[in-house]
Parts: C-alpha cells; sequence; structure tokens
C-alpha cells in the first residue's frame, strides 16, 4: 500500500484512515481487538480516535476507544 505523508509531521500513514469512534459504545473490547487485528494486518494502521468519541451513551464519559486501543496495543507490543 503506497503511504503518504501526514501534513508536515514527518510521519507516513496509508490514505485510508478508519473511524473508531464506534469503539467503546456499540461493540465490546473483544471485538474491538478483532477489528485492530485485522486493521493492522492489511496494513491500516491508522484510526481516527476523539476523547469525546461515545461519551454521549449512557454510562460513558469519553475516552473509551483511546482506552480500548492502549489495551490492545499493551497487548500485542511484545509479540508484532
Amino acid at each position: 500500500m503506497q503511504l503518504r505523508r501526514l501534513g508536515s509531521t514527518g510521519f507516513v500513514i496509508p490514505p485510508l484512515v478508519f473511524g473508531g469512534n464506534v469503539f467503546g459504545w456499540t461493540i465490546n473490547e473483544k471485538e474491538n481487538f478483532t477489528i485492530l487485528d485485522a486493521l493492522y494486518d492489511n496494513c491500516l494502521v491508522a484510526i481516527d480516535t476523539a476523547d469525546v468519541y461515545s461519551s454521549w451513551a449512557a454510562g460513558n464519559r469519553g475516552g473509551e476507544s483511546e482506552t480500548i486501543i492502549a489495551n490492545w496495543l499493551t497487548k500485542h507490543s511484545c509479540q508484532r
């Protein structure tokens, strides 16, 4: 997959970015991990996320998607 520069950050990312706003309120962590595994396996390593995603859902306060992504990174950091 061709990578593109991300503005003037020095980062390069794929031209597709996954929308992570569903993490933490419409699917559980296990299902999120399955999605993150598939994204990583297909070189889609850019995820759009914001700590306000899911803050409007009952019982959430925001930051749920970031917590799930951090849990996945922690679990997989030594395996990949």
